[in-house]
């Protein structure tokens, strides 16, 4: 999907004013499954810092985990019409850039294609 736009037709504001930046080898304490989104897990980094890691970018053995590649969990805030890049899809979220270039994640639900 390389040169897709998308367009916000859903405001979206980011859940956390912090994010966490996982290299892959990471490890990481397992906490929970998220209830409401099955495949997303609570996990504190080596410095402390706790965030959702999709499954796709954890290696799990109970409460213990292995970050299986770089990830990044800058959400961006956006506004209805915002234009923005696609880069990949992940469990109901995507990573986008913005023109700014900056890059986040936004809900899936939240993006149209244009």
């Amino acid at each position: 999907m390389n040169n897709v736009k998308l367009r916000a037709k859903k405001a979206h504001k980011a859940s956390f004013d912090y994010s966490a930046v996982f290299k892959k080898g990471d490890k990481v304490k397992v906490a929970r499954e998220d209830p409401d989104m099955p495949g997303w897990y609570w996990c504190e980094s080596k410095d402390g810092v706790w965030s959702w890691i999709p499954e796709e970018y954890l290696d799990r053995h109970g409460t213990k985990g292995t970050v299986t590649d770089n990830y990044d969990t800058t959400e961006l805030t956006v506004e209805v019409g915002d234009t923005l890049d696609y880069v990949t899809e992940v469990k109901f979220w995507t990573l986008c850039r913005a023109h700014d270039g900056k890059e986040g994640w936004v809900p899936t639900a939240n993006l149209t294609q244009v």
